[in-house]
């Protein structure tokens, strides 16, 4: 296929909205910010053991997304690694599933050992799918479908996440650990299974064709690249201060173990908060798909995200009230990821998506290696000190996403 037409818009747009629910309906099962986060920390793991697998899922995966992204750059097609790498992931949640099924067989470093693996695998295959899925979806629905797309997008993702925390929910409450977060895993690896089906008919657009270059010569091309571009640079800064409040919500958990204790019934709970939370802008946006931009929704996210280490500080003492923090911590996700996912288009074409794509990933270096350091500094500073810390970062965001310019530019 060399050309977009409207039909094959329609025939994409349905497509990823299809594994966009299904992908939703499993993404509680194997949420990264409370399951996994549980799971490890029900397994023996400490701060440190936390921060340390959270950098291995954001850092490991980003550095990963840049080279996918060299290789596959002057590929015309993408879609069959795209869809290689979502099997990786289902076989890494299956894997889970089974391991934590008969840890009762393991020792307890065998098992943090097997977590590793698994989430390890499943960070770096989720990279081989997310470069070839940006660059697919970039080509494969017109320019004025877009922002319905992404506000529908987010409203399917939102209803299908609120059911599945209230099955996650329930999952958790009527089974121990780890039978439970073994059923958890096995839901995600069998709704992620069809969420992939939804790629089949995807129409895929033939990429403008370049040149294989080796490794090294394609990362010889970042600094020229952000010198030519500096609505990347701005969008690289906003990655590394706004996104440290997605890396920050397993912290949040972590402070609840320590001053009341979690149990499965508040995780489920807080995944249900945070899901309505996720649900509200997705539904106002969408009836205003061709009013607002990407940029006002993304500096109402930095002002909600900053705000969210400081809120956690002020109502830990209320184990009640802290977990409706949750709900405001889904209205900040919500809105950030309509509007990073939005802005990365807009600021790229279709001959340097690819690239923008690894770049993005593998760049988002504050916030790969804020869980570590986190992880330490909690150990010996206490959390009120690191919260603050994060907030601050967060609130820096505002400066470069005002800077912003949601516009391709290119600098000759």
């Amino acid at each position: 296929m060399a050309e977009l037409t409207p039909r094959n818009s329609k025939i994409n747009f349905r497509s990823y909205l299809w594994h966009g629910g299904f992908f939703a309906l499993a993404s509680n099962f194997m949420d990264t910010d409370t399951v996994i986060p549980a799971v490890l920390i029900k397994s023996g793991g400490g701060p440190l053991a936390v921060g340390v697998l959270i950098a291995i899922m954001l850092g490991g995966s980003r550095l990963f997304q840049l080279l996918f992204a060299g290789l596959f750059e002057p590929l015309p097609y993408k879609k069959k690694y795209m869809i290689t790498g979502i099997y990786l992931r289902i076989f890494a949640l299956f894997f889970t599933a089974v391991t934590l099924f008969y840890s009762s067989h393991l020792t307890p470093g065998m098992l943090i050992g097997a977590i590793f693996f698994a989430m390890t695998l499943f960070s770096i295959s989720g990279s081989l799918a997310n470069v070839p899925y940006i660059d697919i979806l970039g080509k494969s629905i017109l320019p004025a479908d877009r922002k319905k797309f992404f506000s529908v997008r987010q409203v399917i993702n939102s209803l299908g996440i609120l059911l599945s925390a209230l099955a996650v929910r329930q999952v958790l409450k009527l089974n121990s650990f780890p039978v439970n977060y073994s059923i958890s895993f096995a839901m995600a690896s069998g709704l992620l299974l069809m969420a992939s089906l939804g790629f089949i008919n995807i129409r895929e657009v033939r990429s403008p064709k370049k040149n294989r270059e080796p490794i090294m010569t394609f990362l010889k091309r970042i600094g020229p690249e952000l010198k030519r571009y500096p609505n990347l640079v701005n969008y690289l800064f906003i990655l590394n201060t706004v996104g440290l409040a997605i890396t920050f919500t397993p912290f949040m958990i972590m402070m609840a173990k320590d001053h009341f204790g979690i149990s499965a019934g508040l995780i489920g709970n807080v995944l249900l908060l945070k899901v309505a939370g996720m649900l509200i802008p997705g539904t106002l946006l969408i009836f205003i798909h061709r009013k607002y931009s990407y940029k006002r929704v993304l500096i109402v996210a930095v002002l909600i995200g900053a705000s969210l280490p400081v809120l956690a500080l002020i109502l830990i003492s209320s184990p009640s009230l802290y977990q409706y923090l949750f709900v405001l911590s889904g209205i900040f996700l919500g809105l950030y990821k309509i509007a990073i996912n939005g802005i990365l288009i807009e600021i790229s074409t279709e001959e340097n998506r690819t690239f923008f794509a690894g770049i993005t990933g593998a760049g988002n270096i504050l916030a790969s290696l804020l869980p570590v350091f986190s992880g330490m500094f909690i150990v010996l500073l206490g959390y009120q000190v690191v919260f603050i810390v994060v907030a601050v970062l967060i609130f820096a965001g505002l400066y470069f996403a005002l800077k912003l310019k949601c516009m391709p530019e290119i600098k000759n």
